[in-house]
């Protein structure tokens, strides 16, 4: 029966309050395999960065300078950018970044409250890149990148697991189980949106395994404003303003249903009682990977500005050995 009683699938609300607490308290209670694949997917996504200045950012930084400091390097890096192995492994890393974001969900009860910094920082993201552009020339605008993203599947998951709970506390105490399935519905939605997705909206490009092509025709006579709103909620390829390929570009779908889906994987894998079955792992050897994993929203917003900050700084330094 679905009412029954809180076995050791089903933690309940008791034991759910004390495994938040647990996780939100002192970081060597975390669960150090979430922060290690956390950790392992920003030093992938800053090397990235880091190769793509070496291409793209450091020849302006040159040209500004009068410098040619890293530019025996330009071609490797260009060659690495377009590598077939690269843009796979980028978008396995991507998609797991995203679904551990919506794992993180399932293991705080502050879901809105996280989704106001978030806010606020993309909002920074939009005002200083546009104001760069403005200076540069370049098509660098950051309208809805990861972060506005980020944002924007936090809050959808805070809305739909909120109201889960509420229906979920109407119900007897006895009714764990359905309390837990409950649990389970923003992760059912974020299945459904990617259903809907690629089955109404396009095809896969038989030359990339990872390449969705837009099969929808737009509506004659959209306004500007409707067009962005388009654009900002859903990647139609065929229907994206030129604006939008600025320097990031991560719209709700089909990016955000992967966080609504990685409730589905913190539910399974934190509310049960498989959550501690890689606690016996744990040890020196993750610490490091582990670091950057507990600080990955400030490491990925800093390293944005810090790699070409120290780019133009060894140039600048290149001319006193020139």
């Amino acid at each position: 029966m679905i009412c029954s009683g809180i076995n050791e699938q089903n933690p309940g609300r008791a034991g759910y309050t004390t495994m938040v607490r647990r996780y939100a308290g002192r970081w060597k209670d975390r669960f150090w395999e979430i922060d290690f694949l956390r950790g392992l997917c920003v030093v992938l996504m800053v090397f990235d960065h880091f190769m793509y200045c070496l291409w793209d950012v450091m020849p302006v930084i040159n040209g500004v300078l009068g410098t040619s400091l890293f530019d025996g390097l330009r071609p490797f890096a260009l060659e690495y950018w377009n590598w077939d192995l690269r843009n796979n492994v980028r978008e396995v890393v991507i998609l797991l970044f995203f679904l551990l974001c919506g794992v993180s969900c399932t293991l705080t009860r502050g879901n809105f409250r996280r989704f106001i910094p978030l806010a606020l920082v993309a909002a920074g993201l939009s005002a200083v890149t546009s104001v760069l552009s403005e200076l540069t020339g370049s098509n660098m605008t950051i309208f809805f990148g990861v972060i506005h993203m980020i944002a924007a599947g936090v809050l959808l998951y805070a809305v739909i697991d909120n109201a889960a709970q509420a229906i979920g506390g109407a119900l007897p105490q006895r009714c764990g189980r359905a309390r837990f399935a409950l649990r389970l519905l923003p992760g059912l939605v974020g299945v459904g949106l990617l259903a809907a997705y690629f089955a109404l909206w396009g095809d896969w490009y038989a030359a990339s395994p990872w390449h969705f092509v837009s099969t929808y025709t737009p509506p004659e006579g959209l306004s500007d404003g409707q067009k962005i709103f388009q654009s900002v909620f859903i990647e139609l390829r065929g229907f994206r303003l030129e604006r939008f390929y600025g320097g990031d570009y991560f719209p709700v779908l089909p990016y955000a249903a992967f966080i609504l889906i990685g409730g589905l994987v913190g539910m399974f894998a934190y509310h049960t009682r498989a959550r501690w079955a890689f606690s016996r792992l744990n040890g020196a050897w993750n610490s490091g990977l582990c670091f950057f994993g507990r600080h990955a929203a400030v490491i990925y917003i800093a390293h944005m500005v810090v790699i070409p900050a120290v780019l133009a700084i060894l140039a600048a330094a290149s001319l006193l050995f020139s």
